[in-house]
C-alpha cells in the first residue's frame, strides 16, 4: 500500500511542497541569523524588529505571509518578500525531486538532491545579501556530499557490488572536491593577476569543492563555465540598462550596478549546480567524457 503512495506523483509532489516550504521557512531563519553569528535554534522564531515571539499559527510557511499581507502582527514590521520567495522556491525544488522519485524510485537521488538543493539555496540567499559564503555550507557541504556519496554511490551513476562501489563513489566525490576547488582557484588567481585585484573570493573556491563532492569533477568543471554564462546573461543587460539610464541622469545612483563593481559569483554557481544535478548532467557527462577522450587520444598520438 505504501509503495503505491510513493509511486503516486500527485501525492509525492504534495509531500514535497509541504516539506520544502517548511525547510524554506527554516532556511529563512538560517539566512537571517548565521551572518549575524546568532544561534539558529535559540531563541524560537521571533520578530526581527521587536523580538516578540511568533506563535505557530502565524508562522505557517507561505500561508502566514499571504494572510498577514507581508506584515508582522506584533509591530507591523514589513516582512521582506524574500521570505515568501525562498519558501516558494524551496517548495518547488522539493516538489520536483519528490515527483521525480515517484517516477524513478530513486530515493537516494531524491534524498541527496533535497539536501544539496537546500544548501545551494542558502548559499544563493546569503551570498547575494552579504557577499559571503559561510564555511558551514561550503566546507560542511563538501563533507556531507562526500559522506552521502559513500552511502549512495548511485548519485554518481556508480552501480555494482558493495563495498567496492562505495569506495569508487567516495574517490569520485573526493576528486570532485579537489579538482573543482583547485580549478576555480587557478582561474581566480590568473584573473586576479591579469586585472590587478582579487577576482574570486575563497568562499567561491570552497563552494566549488562542495559542488564537486555532489556532482563529481566533470560536473564541477562544467558548472564553473555554466555559472559564468548565467552570470553574464543576467548581469550584462542590467549593466547596460543602468549605464544608459545614468547617461540621462545628472547624478549617479549609488544603488545601481556599474562596470567593474564586485558582484557575488556564488549564486550563479549554485544555480548552475541545481540545473546540473536536476537533470542536465545526463546530457553533459557523456559530452565531457567524449571531449576528454579525444584529447587523451590526440596526446597519445
Amino acid at each position: 500500500m505504501m509503495d503505491e503512495w510513493f509511486q503516486n506523483p500527485a501525492f509525492m509532489g504534495a509531500v514535497g511542497l509541504f516539506i520544502g516550504s517548511a525547510m524554506g521557512s527554516f532556511l529563512n531563519v538560517c539566512a537571517h541569523r548565521i551572518p549575524l553569528g546568532l544561534s539558529i535554534i535559540i531563541p524560537a522564531s521571533n520578530c526581527p524588529e521587536c523580538e516578540s515571539k511568533i506563535p505557530w499559527f502565524q508562522n505557517i510557511p507561505v500561508i502566514s505571509w499571504l494572510l498577514l499581507k507581508g506584515r508582522a502582527r506584533c509591530c507591523s514590521f514589513r516582512i521582506p518578500p524574500r521570505y515568501l520567495l525562498i519558501e516558494v522556491f524551496t517548495a518547488l525544488i522539493f516538489c520536483y525531486l519528490f515527483v521525480r522519485m515517484a517516477y524513478t524510485n530513486d530515493y537516494a537521488y531524491g534524498f541527496t538532491g533535497c539536501i544539496f538543493g537546500w544548501i545551494l539555496i542558502a548559499v544563493i540567499v546569503i551570498d547575494a545579501e552579504t557577499m559571503t559564503i559561510p564555511d558551514r555550507f561550503s566546507m560542511g557541504g563538501a563533507i556531507i556530499g562526500f559522506v552521502l556519496s559513500i552511502c549512495f554511490p548511485s548519485i554518481h551513476s556508480i552501480y555494482g557490488v558493495l563495498p567496492f562501489i562505495r569506495w569508487e563513489a567516495g574517490v569520485e566525490s573526493l576528486i570532485g572536491i579537489l579538482i573543482g576547488s583547485a580549478f576555480l582557484y587557478w582561474i581566480g588567481a590568473l584573473a586576479g593577476r591579469a586585472f590587478g585585484k582579487e577576482a574570486l573570493g575563497e568562499g567561491d573556491v570552497k563552494l566549488l569543492g562542495c559542488i564537486g563532492a555532489f556532482c563529481g569533477w566533470q560536473g564541477a568543471v562544467f558548472i564553473i563555465f555554466a555559472g559564468a554564462t548565467l552570470g553574464s546573461l543576467f548581469l550584462l543587460p542590467v549593466l547596460i540598462f543602468h549605464s544608459l539610464r545614468r547617461e540621462s541622469e545628472s547624478k549617479k545612483s549609488e544603488s545601481h550596478l556599474s562596470w567593474g563593481q564586485e558582484v557575488p559569483f556564488g549564486p550563479f554557481l549554485a544555480l548552475a549546480a541545481m540545473l546540473y544535478f536536476g537533470g542536465i548532467n545526463s546530457w553533459v557527462e557523456p559530452w565531457i567524457s567524449s571531449v576528454f577522450q579525444q584529447v587523451y587520444t590526440s596526446i597519445g598520438r
